[in-house]
């Protein structure tokens, strides 16, 4: 009788035993799959729940994009970027068929790409590192920052904001920055500044109204004219 106890005893412990034999690696491989790189963050939990709307860039829905971690860069990868956090969220498949979402960390990925928009964690000024939208045209670069603030409080719903932006351009060795039409046409040299102030009127173009679409068109018509305007 006490060697059948004894036998029950070890066979309950058996599965035990070997999972303890397991090094970390196998077990982290086990649950997450082999790129530690790639799934490597915080475990994501809606923290907004209580809040009106979202904090995302476009809406909150994972999309196909691509990023870089450290040195190495990655296709395919659904993500969405949280404006409120500046942290970019990752959705991924475990080998067992399980959909986790996890939080980056912003200091371990200076790139992604959504939709088709390139980001890049920059440094401007005297604000905080943050992602920025990056459009290009020849020499010249505009990068927009997005971010949205949470509004309300106290006896009112809290809400997200609609998104804010805020522009940097780089004109040869000049960075200068704007987030209106005043200081838009400032950012221009003065016997150019008429060309833009009549772009902006020919579009009725608002920066605070304007759409993500809107927004890349209207800088990269900017840039595009500041280009021509400065060839031989």
């Amino acid at each position: 009788m006490r060697r059948f106890v004894l036998l029950v005893f070890l066979g309950s412990m058996m599965p035990a035993v070997l999972v303890a034999q397991l090094t970390f690696g196998e077990l982290v491989d086990r649950s997450f799959g082999s790129d530690q790189v790639l799934v490597n963050g915080i475990q994501f939990s809606n923290q907004y729940i209580r809040i009106d709307g979202n904090p995302y860039f476009m809406e909150g829905r994972f999309r196909t994009g691509s990023l870089c971690i450290n040195d190495q860069c990655y296709e395919q990868v659904r993500l969405r970027y949280n404006l409120s956090t500046q942290k970019v969220e990752i959705e991924y498949q475990t080998p067992r068929g399980h959909l986790n979402q996890l939080i980056t960390v912003p200091e371990q990925m200076p790139a992604f790409s959504l939709e088709g928009y390139e980001f890049r964690r920059m440094q401007l000024g005297e604000d905080a590192p943050a992602y920025y939208m990056v459009l290009t045209s020849g020499s010249t670069n505009c990068y927009v920052g997005w971010t949205k603030d949470v509004l309300g409080g106290g006896s009112s719903q809290e809400s997200f904001s609609l998104p804010l932006r805020k522009y940097w351009i780089q004109l040869g060795q000049e960075w200068t920055t704007f987030d209106d039409r005043r200081t838009y046409v400032r950012a221009f040299p003065r016997e150019r500044q008429k060309e833009f102030r009549d772009l902006l009127k020919k579009e009725k173009f608002l920066f605070y109204q304007a759409t993500i679409l809107e927004t890349a068109d209207m800088v990269l018509a900017t840039i595009r004219l500041y280009e021509e305007g400065e060839g031989p």
